[in-house]
Parts: structure tokens; C-alpha cells; sequence
């Protein structure tokens, strides 16, 4: 058995077809839940987390976060 090609798996996830309205809901509403984004978007947990880092919001995410602990 062999291991699954990690790149390849990630570039069939990151291929899924977005408009700009749905990059720009999954922009303005990075902060909502994950639940919540599939409510809205068409796509699975996979799909909106490989968008959320080709877009940078995951670093954008963790970046925020050094800054609000005390």
C-alpha cells in the first residue's frame, strides 16, 4: 500500500471552484465557525480550510491571536 500524495491531494482541494463573492464571504467572516461557513458556502471543512490558506486567513488568524494574549 502506498502513502497518498499529500501535495496532490492538496491541489485537488485548493482546484474546487470559488467565485470572489464566496472569497470575500469567507474573508469577512473568517471568525465564524466551521458549521457556520458550510451553512453558507458550498463546500465541505476540507475545501473551506484549504481556501482559508491559500487566501493567508490561517496565519492572519494566528497572528491576531499573539497579539490579543496579555
Amino acid at each position: 500500500m502506498s502513502r497518498p500524495n499529500v501535495k496532490q491531494w492538496a491541489a485537488k482541494l485548493q482546484s474546487a471552484m470559488w467565485t470572489k463573492e464566496q472569497d470575500i464571504y469567507l474573508i469577512e467572516h473568517n471568525d465564524f465557525s466551521m458549521d457556520q461557513l458550510q451553512q453558507h458556502l458550498p463546500f465541505n471543512e476540507e475545501e473551506i480550510m484549504a481556501r482559508r490558506k491559500t487566501l493567508g486567513l490561517t496565519t492572519r488568524q494566528r497572528q491576531l491571536r499573539k497579539l490579543q494574549r496579555p
